[in-house]
Parts: structure tokens; sequence; C-alpha cells
């Protein structure tokens, strides 16, 4: 559980929140319940919801169980099933907003241009366009990031796409005018979207091709809906959802074994699902280079899916394996000249996961920029802060992601961390009467991102594949290297040997008296 503490005070900082997904509502809570009042989160879009309020397609869902995919804090007991769809996620976000009062702090229809550091002010400035509106400025001692890994979605660069007559759209960005019904629907791409939304389509459209750029591992979904005595127990007798909730979450830690490199239980489940699939899927229409992965299992993201095979067996799909040449108005072309006719396109291509935060100009300390810091890959002490942007903080940034549980249980204990670094600075701003700001140390920021490299050769992802959590060069830039425990612990508290805090105005950072008052104030605050 999640321990809240105590920031309000004197001098507590007023803290700006970008995103209102529910990593920023998760920050937005905490503060709620620490005591800090003055706070503002700015939301691109007219609600919170976040990647749940962008994917609206058929059939979308989490692949966490429910009971897990929620705040500790703030915990949702009247779920409808196992595994929820997105309505449901969307109205958990929705009442989370209500339950905590948070509506007066939000701000939606609101864009974050720059975010530029006043080093003399020690505060943050914010160029903001609303909706419709003039640029205006907002300006804060802390800004938290929660913009997430998936929410700006990528379009494969075909030749001629834009010659297309009918429809098109990305699967973030689902058209519900868009009538599917007897209709030939092309799919760019088979990954965790489209497995989801390509067996209703499949059941409205008259032909639906899909264009597959890789193999899955897809294993089978453990879903159902919850029968009434068990639902009983889990809204009204709170040990039983307690214990329901830490069985979840213990059974999908040791999945971590299977994201090993060369591991054997990887191994023997890989062996596993290669023999049932070559006995119970490959034929003469799905032929073993369309569903047998040529990877090692864990090397891209494993898929959950009851459906999805039956669906390929269906006589309206065909699973296309052949690159793509180019499109024209009414169909799509591969490599070769066969063309497959097509009244609908939807771009199932993901998102753009590797160039983290890379829409906002953020500038911090002697006008260093992040993205040039960020050249050679997204990295931050403990996926939360870079050296140099201080008070400046990141929810599910970079190597935060999991595989094998729930990433709102990282989430929460990178909130912690935020809270702590603020009982710091306040304690040490009620001490000196002055506006602190807290920086990690540069040598603590290269000690954690080379450990975590270093960690990473040793996971199924580095193994030979392209994914999602890898740019270009190679280096992974997504996923947490580790089991979720070790992240736990090193968030556990601030280390004070990593950081630093730098009173406004001063002429360097505080490690004296201030300091030691600073780590007291902390100590007690915890």
């Amino acid at each position: 559980m999640q321990r809240t503490l105590r920031v309000a005070g004197a001098r507590a900082p007023s803290v700006t929140i970008v995103g209102a997904g529910l990593s920023g509502l998760a920050m937005a809570i905490q503060l709620r319940r620490s005591g800090v009042t003055d706070m503002t989160i700015l939301e691109q879009s007219d609600g919170v919801g976040g990647t749940w309020r962008d994917n609206t397609y058929p059939g979308s869902g989490c692949d966490v169980p429910s009971h897990l995919y929620s705040f500790s804090f703030a915990s949702k007991t009247d779920w409808s099933r196992r595994f929820a769809e997105q309505p449901e996620i969307l109205g958990y976000a929705e009442s989370c907003v209500d339950r905590f009062d948070l509506a007066r702090h939000i701000r939606f229809n609101t864009t974050v241009d720059e975010a530029h550091f006043d080093e003399e002010r020690g505060q943050w400035r914010l160029s903001v366009t609303p909706r419709g509106g003039p640029t205006g400025e907002v300006v804060t001692d802390v800004v938290v990031f929660a913009c997430g890994q998936l929410n700006r979605p990528a379009f494969a660069d075909l030749p001629g796409a834009e010659s297309f007559a009918g429809d098109s759209f990305h699967s973030a960005r689902w058209d519900h005018h868009c009538q599917l019904e007897g209709r030939r629907v092309a799919v760019i791409g088979n990954g965790a979207s489209a497995i989801q939304f390509v067996p209703p389509v499949a059941r409205q459209a008259s032909a639906l091709t899909i264009f597959q750029r890789s193999t899955n591992y897809i294993g089978p979904k453990p879903d159902r809906a919850y029968g009434a005595v068990e639902r009983w127990c889990l809204e009204h007798i709170r040990p039983f959802e307690l214990a329901y909730r830490w069985k979840i979450y213990w059974s999908f830690e040791a999945r971590w074994l299977l994201f090993r490199r060369d591991g054997w239980p990887g191994r023997r489940l890989a062996a596993t699902f290669d023999k049932g699939i070559r006995s119970q899927v490959v034929s003469d229409r799905l032929p073993e280079a369309s569903v047998v992965p040529d990877y090692p299992l864990g090397c891209k993201r494993i898929l959950i899916s009851n459906d999805w095979y039956p669906t390929l067996h269906r006589p309206n799909v065909d699973v296309v394996t052949d690159p793509i040449d180019h499109v024209e108005a009414d169909a799509v072309v591969t490599a070769g000249g066969r063309r497959h006719p097509a009244d609908v396109l939807i771009y199932a291509t993901g998102f753009h996961t590797t160039d983290f935060l890379s829409h906002i100009t953020i500038t911090g300390v002697e006008g260093r920029k992040l993205a040039d810091e960020w050249k050679a890959g997204a990295e931050a002490y403990l996926g939360i802060t870079v050296p140099g942007f201080p008070n400046c903080f990141m929810l599910y940034g970079p190597n935060t992601n999991l595989g094998h549980n729930s990433i709102l249980f990282m989430v929460e204990r990178q909130v912690s961390y935020v809270l702590q670094a603020l009982a710091l600075t306040t304690a040490a701003g009620r001490s000196s009467r002055s506006r602190v700001s807290l920086d990690v140390r540069p040598e603590a920021f290269r000690r954690d991102s080379q450990r975590t490299q270093r960690l990473m050769t040793t996971t199924a992802w580095a193994g030979s594949c392209r994914s999602w959590y890898k740019t270009a060069t190679g280096r992974i830039t997504n996923n947490w290297p580790s089991w979720t425990l070790r992240y736990w612990l090193d968030t556990l508290r601030v280390r004070r040997d990593d950081v630093v805090l730098h009173h406004a105005g001063a002429s360097g950072p505080d490690d004296g008296v201030a300091t030691g008052a600073a780590h007291h104030g902390a100590g007690a605050a915890r």
C-alpha cells in the first residue's frame, strides 16, 4: 500500500502536472492527500483517461486484471469482469476525478508547447496554448510530465497512401462514423491493438485483409465475468479484495522468469507454443511463416487473446506477409504487383514510443535541451528525473514499462518518489525561507543508467528482434529490466547522496545546514 507524505507547509510548492491520464491522476490524488492545494493539471484533450480516452476501437481493453490495474489507494471493488474493457476503465478514471475533487484543478484542451527553467527564480515557465485561444504562460515550482509512452500514433510510411479514396484512420483515432458492414477492410499491422479489434471487425466486413509485419506470441486470455457471490465478496469484504489483488500481483511477478534471456522457462513455454500452433493453427491458408514467430519468446510484447486464431481461420479473412509496395485509390499493392482491393484502411501501426517528450521543448539549467541530452536515447534516473532539470519529474518515463506486471505499480512508486522529493524541498524551504529545487547528481544518474543497460543485456528484449521497446540503434529505452520488487526498493526513499538541493538565487548547491534540516524534515514526514 502507498504511504502518503505530508508536503503542505509555509513553503509548500506549486505543482503542474502535464497529462490527465491514469499517471497524472495518481499524482494529483496523492498531492491532494499530502496537503498540496496549489496544483494544476494541463490536459490536451477534452477529458481525462489518456490512452483509455483515445483508444475506443472495438474490443479495446487491458491485458492486466483490473483489480491490479487500478490504484491501491483508490480501489474499485465492483469490476464487472477480470479483464475490464475500455469503457469501464475510462469510467474508473473519471470516477477518480469526482472522488478526489480534481475537476477544479484540470485545464482541458490545453497543449504544453515549451517548458523553461528560470534559474534566478527557481521556477518552471510553461508555454501553453488553449484550444482556440492565444498562447499563455503557467509559472510553477514543480513540473511533472505524465504524458505516457503510448499517446502519439505512428503511421506506416506507405507510398501512395494519400491517394486512397476510401475511409482511413489509425486505431487510436477510431472513426465510429465509418460503416464496416459488408465492406472490404485492410488492416496494416497486427500488434496489441489489432489483436483486439480485428475479431469484431471481421464479423462485420465482407472481406478483411491483415498486412502482417511480423508474427506474435499469443496466449489464451483467462477472462470471465465475476459471479454474483465472488463479486459481492470483492465489494464488501476488504481482506478478500486485498488478498485477491496480492494474488494477482505475485502471480504476475513470477512471470518475470519468462523474460530472462535464454532462460529455461521462456524456452520451455516457446516450445509448447510452437507445438500447439503447428498442430492446431498452421494450415494451407495459414502457413507456418504467418503464425509461428522466428524470435525468442519475450523479445516482443507477449499478447493474449481467445479469438485471434479462430478469426484467422474465417473464410473472409486473409493474412498477407508480403511487404507492401504502395497504396492505390481502392487497393493495397504488395511486392510482386498483387492487388488487394479495399474500401477501408485501418492503421494498427502503434505509437511513437522511444522519442519521449519530443513534442515539448524542455529547457533546463544553462539552456540545456532535454532533446539534446537524449540524442542517443531517452534515459532518466529511476525513469523519473534527469540532471540539469531540477524539480522536473516524469511518470511512466524511460525504462519503466513492464512486460510482466501492472504499470500502475511502477507509477505509484514514482509518485511516492516525487512526494518524498517535495517533502525534502519543502522542509529545506521552510528552514531557509527560500524556494528550493531538487536535482539528481550526474554521477548518480550515470551509475543508474549504466546499471539499467547492464541488466538489459540479460533480458529477452535484448534478443534479435525489432520491437517498440528499442530505438533504431537497438538501445532499449522503454522497459524496466528486473523485478518490480527491485524498483520498489530503489524508490523506497530518496537517496540523499544521489540528489542536491538548490536555493533560488544562490550561487551553488546547498550541502550544508539547510540540507541537514531538509533531511530531518523529510524523515519526520515519513
